[in-house]
């Protein structure tokens, strides 16, 4: 499986100035609309919405991962942001949401989407590791505590 470090770049890890769901989606979107695996960027963001509108991905514990598979990428790719203050996002435990994890892909990396959903999943349950990355001092230090996650997971294997 592709490695976090491998889909997350420093100029996709942000701390959100967006106040408000919809503008969190819009705000990761237009990080990931540079990239070069997204070969229509305005597809990107009414994916994103579109799969958020049928139940928010905000999966609790102060963490979001809203995602899509969409043709117009090309392969999948990251953006993370952080808000401090934290953002309802209707949650599935109603609290608010600190880390927004974006993550978009080819429609034909299904499997390999759905472990990568699973590890985010999977790691964040654990006790701390939310704050963890709430008490990073910049990208560089999200990037290495996703790096972390590489490295947990090469050793699980």
């Amino acid at each position: 499986m592709r490695k976090f470090t491998d889909i997350l770049t420093l100029d996709r890890i942000k701390d959100i100035e967006s106040v408000t769901k919809d503008e969190i989606l819009a705000e990761l979107s237009t990080l990931l609309a540079g990239a070069p695996e997204v070969t229509a960027p305005k597809t990107l963001l009414t994916a994103i919405r579109a799969r958020e509108a049928i139940m928010s991905t905000g999966i609790g514990m102060g963490i979001a991962i809203p995602h899509a598979k969409i043709s117009s990428v090309t392969d999948i790719i990251m953006a993370v942001g952080r808000s401090i203050d934290g953002i309802d996002f209707q949650s599935l435990d109603n609290r608010p949401v600190h880390l927004i994890i974006m993550i978009v892909a080819s429609d034909t990396q299904g499997e390999e989407f759905l472990k990568i959903l699973g590890k985010i999943g999977t790691f964040f349950t654990r006790e701390g590791i939310t704050n963890r990355f709430l008490e990073a001092g910049d990208p560089v230090e999200i990037l290495r505590l996703f790096a972390e996650i590489d490295a947990e997971s090469l050793v699980q294997s």
